[in-house]
């Protein structure tokens, strides 16, 4: 029997004006489903890995839509209905140029946030996977979250799960009187694979890097800090407007750096999803490659040709990543 990898996350409603307009121009808002562990189990499935999505939902005909959307894409699903309650909600404004992008949250009092230990069953829900993905979102809703993804990641390590996480720093969502340095560290010594940026891992650990070799310093400090971590993944984007950025890609492993080559992404649709498609192509190689540098060129291109896709989901197949690494992402037409 194939294994599942098990994700642990918030669905979303993503509400945005069309034609990169701001809200306050806009007469219609498209709509998408969104939420950084969706979008990786989206993008699993479509590289042909066997996902299996956790999340609460109320019992209504948005939410039906929204399953059903995930079913499209081949992920599995296992949904606790809270009744009662509303599906989160965010607003984003696309970046365009010299205007950044914007996001506006409207997750209070969702279903997701009504979860608590006890609720969903880790020992019968796990017993199917080798894998689980969370993310630092989820514990920065309330502490409810927080202590429910301890149960989860107790319940894998038991198990002897892989687990990972993106460490996804979202300051509007820490509310709860918590701050993220206080919640995330005891959590992320669950992991073997995290998806770090260094903003965060300061943020998270107090820790100051070398500015001259920031990802090497980080990683090993990150390492330090949790000594059970087997791959530290990072990004680096240099953004010469929000249409315009170069992204390479960075993988540690025992003291070792393998460095995707450096694309230069021009004529931007959409950042957002980015660093979830990364993370699908990082999780999807590391289970499949046994060359950490073809590892990371994978994910990498993985994160590249999203930023060419409108909507949350990287819809991209595994051909087409592999077309990005072949071209070197000069996107010739293919006849």
């Amino acid at each position: 029997m194939v294994k599942k990898i098990a994700l642990f996350g918030e669905y979303l409603l993503r509400l945005t004006p069309p034609q990169q307009q701001k809200l306050v121009q806009a007469q219609l808002l498209e709509m998408h489903w969104a939420g950084s562990e969706a979008n990786i189990a989206v993008s699993l499935a479509i590289l042909g890995s066997s996902p299996l999505y956790i999340t609460a939902l109320p019992g209504n005909e948005l939410s039906r839509a929204g399953v059903a959307e995930l079913h499209k894409y081949g992920v599995q699903t296992d949904i606790t209905t809270i009744s009662g309650t509303r599906t989160g909600t965010y607003y984003y404004e696309s970046g365009q140029g010299a205007r950044p992008g914007r996001v506006i949250y409207d997750r209070d009092y969702s279903a997701f946030s009504f979860l608590k230990p006890g609720i969903i069953n880790w020992s019968s829900l796990l017993e199917t996977s080798d894998w689980l993905h969370w993310s630092g979102i989820t514990p920065a809703l309330n502490q409810s979250l927080a202590d429910t993804c301890k149960e989860a990641l107790q319940a894998a390590r038991e198990r002897k799960l892989t687990i990972s996480a993106d460490f996804n720093y979202r300051g509007t969502l820490w509310k709860y009187g918590k701050h993220c340095s206080d919640v995330m560290p005891p959590l992320l010594k669950y992991c073997d694979v995290l998806l770090a940026d260094v903003d965060t891992a300061k943020l998270y650990f107090g820790i100051e890097p070398d500015v001259e070799n920031l990802v090497e310093s980080t990683c090993a400090l990150l390492k330090k800090a949790l000594p059970d971590v087997k791959y530290i993944a990072m990004t680096m984007r240099k953004q010469e407007s929000a249409s315009s950025n170069q992204y390479t890609g960075y993988l540690w492993n025992e003291g070792t750096i393998y460095t995707s080559r450096p694309y230069q992404i021009q004529h931007i649709a959409e950042r957002i999803g980015a660093g979830d498609a990364f993370m699908a192509g990082l999780i999807h190689s590391l289970k499949n490659m046994a060359d950490l540098g073809d590892v990371i060129e994978y994910a990498t291109a993985c994160g590249v040709i999203k930023h060419s896709i409108s909507g949350d989901f990287n819809v991209a197949t595994s051909e087409e990543i592999t077309t990005v690494i072949q071209q070197s992402g000069s996107g010739r037409i293919i006849r």
